[in-house]
């Protein structure tokens, strides 16, 4: 059965969707701890990988489109609209930043998660932009890039056996069972 098909089962997965932008190292393994967890993951890419630290993660993938995440018809072909979260991750610290702006511009709501050193600049955007996260890469695993783009309730990841879990902060509330 095609899920647009059913309108419910299409809106519980539109709300499921994460773009990841850039297709190296960091973001194949961010890619692939999000569809551990149960996420539609497509991908964008300047150029096709060379190498696929994951080989099965182009099968896994909804979509890999090679071209330029900054671009607004690139984004719009990807799905932008329908992504809870996007994960910019290029190796080109700038055209994180400039693709960040393109996301915004056309998915006010989507969480911006991205690959990049500037903390002076990372703390105004996310001020500017609110629902955004920044990270260097050297600091930061690819499944915490991942885990960031779930949400701010989410604050860890482990695993049992091959199941992925998450940690999330939840208050507690007279009533909760």
């Amino acid at each position: 059965m095609d899920p647009s098909d059913n309108p419910s089962e299409t809106n519980s997965n539109d709300s499921n969707r994460v773009l990841v932008c850039g297709l190296g190292s960091l973001g194949q393994y961010s890619a692939a701890a999000l569809k551990a967890f149960g996420v539609l993951v497509s991908a964008i890419d300047l150029t096709e990988p060379e190498l696929w630290e994951i080989p099965e993660l182009p099968q896994l993938l909804e979509q890999i489109i090679i071209a330029d995440c900054r671009q607004a018809s690139v984004l719009e072909r990807a799905g932008i609209h329908r992504c809870r979260a996007v994960l910019l991750v290029t190796s080109n610290e700038r055209a994180n930043l400039e693709g960040a702006f393109a996301v915004r511009a056309l998915n006010p709501q989507a969480r911006l998660v991205v690959r990049s050193s500037k903390q002076n600049l990372n703390s105004l955007l996310n001020q500017q932009f609110g629902n955004f996260a920044a990270y260097e890469a050297t600091e930061v695993t690819a499944p915490a890039f991942a885990i960031a783009a779930l949400g701010g309730d989410v604050i860890g990841w482990f695993k049992v056996g091959d199941q992925p879990f998450r940690a999330i902060k939840h208050p507690v509330a007279e009533g909760d069972v």
